[in-house]
C-alpha cells in the first residue's frame, strides 16, 4: 500500500510540475507527400467567448485560421465573405479583413496578416485578437520551438502498409 501511494504521489508531482502550454501541435502522416500535414493550434482559454488560432500546414502551403466554438458569425451585407479582425500587439491595434469560410465559425487569415502574427509571436509579443464580439489573447510562450516542428516535422514512415 505504501508503494501505491509513493508512485501515485511521485506520478503527481510529475505531472503538476510540468508548463502548461496552449499550444497543440498535431502531424498526419502519409507516403505521399500531398497528405501529409501537421497543424499547430493555440487553444482558447474561454472556449465560448474565445478564438482559437491554428497554422496549418500541407504539402507546400502554409494556412493560417480562427476558430470560434459557439454561435457563428453572420455575414456582412455589404461583403459575406469576410469579417472584421482586430489584431493588438503590444498597444498597436490593427484591423484586417478574415475570410469567412462557410457556417460562419472558422475563417481564413490571409497570408500577409499571418506573417504578422508569426513575426510577433516568434518574438515573443503578445497578441489579442477580436472578431465580432470574440476574443482572446495569445501569449508567445514556446511558439518558436512548436513553430519549427510545424515546418519540418519528424519524418516518420507509415507502419500500416495495406494493400489498395
Amino acid at each position: 500500500m505504501k508503494d501505491l501511494l509513493f508512485l501515485f504521489i511521485f506520478f503527481s508531482s510529475l505531472v503538476s510540475c510540468r508548463k502548461q502550454t496552449h499550444w497543440a501541435f498535431d502531424q498526419i502522416h502519409s507516403d505521399k507527400a500531398e497528405f501529409r500535414s501537421t497543424k499547430l493550434t493555440h487553444y482558447a482559454q474561454d472556449p465560448i467567448n474565445g478564438i482559437d488560432l491554428e497554422f496549418l500546414k500541407s504539402d507546400n502551403c502554409l494556412n493560417a485560421y480562427l476558430n470560434i466554438h459557439s454561435i457563428p458569425i453572420k455575414p456582412y451585407k455589404e461583403d459575406p465573405t469576410s469579417a472584421l479582425l482586430t489584431i493588438n500587439i503590444e498597444g498597436e491595434t490593427s484591423h484586417y479583413r478574415a475570410y469567412r469560410l462557410a457556417g460562419g465559425q472558422r475563417f481564413l487569415i490571409p497570408p500577409a496578416t499571418s506573417e504578422i502574427l508569426i513575426d510577433a509571436l516568434k518574438n515573443h509579443r503578445a497578441i489579442s485578437i477580436a472578431l465580432a464580439g470574440y476574443r482572446t489573447t495569445i501569449e508567445a510562450e514556446d511558439f518558436s520551438s512548436k513553430f519549427e516542428k510545424l515546418l519540418h516535422p519528424f519524418p516518420m514512415e507509415n507502419p500500416f502498409r495495406l494493400p489498395f
